[in-house]
C-alpha cells in the first residue's frame, strides 16, 4: 500500500543580502496520488492600519479538503501568474525554485488532514498580515503544531529562510507597512501575482547597536534577523567567519542543499529542453499535413 503524506512545500520567492528566503504551504498527498494544498495569502480589505489585510486561507473548502494542486493552485510551479519568476517585460519565464520537508507519513492520513483544513478554515481572515512576523509562513508552523506534528526544520538561514516561521499567530498583532518593514526587501512576496520582485540595493536599513554578547533568541524570528543583522553589518567579514565556525554542521547541510538545488535545476533544464524539442517535432509534422 502507498503511504500518505503531508509535507511542507518552500517557494523561492527573492534573494535578500545573497539569502534565498521562501514561502511556505503544506501539502497533503493521498493514497491515489492526488495532491492538495492549504496556503495563507494576503488579505482583499486593507486600510491604513491593515496594509496587507489580514490572513486569507485558501483551503479548498466547501468543495474540495484542500485547495486541489493543479495547474490552477497558486502554489504550483505550472502556474505562470504565481509561481513563475516575470522578466523585466514582465513576461513569465522558468518556473520558481521549489522544495519539500516531509512531516508525517502514514498508510491514511485523511482525517488528520481534513482535520488540519477545517482548523485552517477557521482563522480565516482573522490575523493581521505583516511581511516579516505573521503571514503565511506562521501560519504553516501553527496548524502544524496544533495537529500534533513536529514544526518544519529546514526553514532557517541555513536552508530556506522563512520569515515570519516559528511565531504564534497573533490577532493583536499591530502589522508594520511594507515600506516601513525594517529590511524592506525581505517580504513574503506569496501574494503577489503581478508585481515583479526587485531586488534593491539601497535597502532601507537602520544601524543597530550590536546585541549583547551570546543573546538567548526568543523565536527563530529573532535568531534569523540577529544574524541578517550581524551580515548586513558585517564590514571585514569577522562576523561571517564566526557565524560559520559556530555552525559547521548547518552549513555543510547548507552546501549539501545548494548542490542539490544546482542538480535539481540542472535536471529542470533538461526536461524543459526535452518538452520544447517534442513540442517542435509536434509542429512540424502538423505542418506537414497541411
Amino acid at each position: 500500500m502507498v503511504n500518505e503524506k503531508i509535507e511542507v512545500g518552500y517557494r523561492h520567492i527573492g534573494t535578500f543580502a545573497n539569502v534565498e528566503y521562501h514561502h511556505k504551504f503544506l501539502l497533503y498527498t493521498n493514497k491515489t496520488g492526488r495532491q492538495y494544498t492549504i496556503s495563507g495569502w494576503t488579505g482583499e480589505e486593507i486600510s491604513p492600519q491593515l496594509p496587507l489585510g489580514k490572513i486569507h486561507i485558501e483551503t479548498g473548502l466547501p468543495n474540495h479538503m484542500g485547495l486541489p494542486y493543479n495547474a490552477n493552485n497558486p502554489d504550483n510551479f505550472n502556474n505562470k501568474d504565481t509561481a513563475w519568476y516575470l522578466s523585466v517585460d514582465r513576461k513569465p519565464i522558468s518556473p520558481q525554485k521549489q522544495y519539500r520537508e516531509l512531516i508525517a507519513e502514514a498508510p491514511d492520513l485523511s482525517a488528520k488532514w481534513a482535520e488540519m483544513v477545517r482548523n485552517a478554515q477557521s482563522k480565516d481572515n482573522i490575523y493581521p498580515y505583516d511581511y516579516l512576523r505573521q503571514n503565511s509562513n506562521t501560519l504553516a508552523d501553527t496548524l502544524l503544531r496544533e495537529a500534533g506534528f513536529p514544526e518544519p526544520e529546514k526553514d532557517g538561514i541555513f536552508r530556506h529562510l522563512a520569515p515570519g516561521s516559528g511565531n504564534k499567530l497573533d490577532r493583536n498583532l499591530v502589522p508594520q507597512h511594507p515600506d516601513d518593514a525594517g529590511i524592506s526587501d525581505l517580504k513574503d512576496l506569496s501574494y503577489l501575482e503581478e508585481e515583479e520582485f526587485k531586488e534593491d540595493p539601497q535597502y532601507a536599513m537602520q544601524t543597530q547597536p550590536e546585541p549583547a554578547e551570546n543573546p538567548k533568541p526568543e523565536s527563530k524570528y529573532e535568531e534569523t534577523m540577529a544574524m541578517l543583522q550581524g551580515l548586513l553589518n558585517d564590514t571585514d567579514g569577522s562576523y561571517a567567519k564566526k557565524l560559520l565556525a559556530d555552525n559547521p554542521y548547518k552549513v555543510a547541510s547548507f552546501n549539501e542543499r545548494v548542490q542539490q538545488a544546482l542538480e535539481e535545476e540542472q535536471q529542470q533544464q533538461l526536461v524543459a529542453q526535452e518538452n520544447q524539442n517534442i513540442q517542435q517535432e509536434q509542429q512540424r509534422g502538423f505542418s506537414r499535413s497541411i
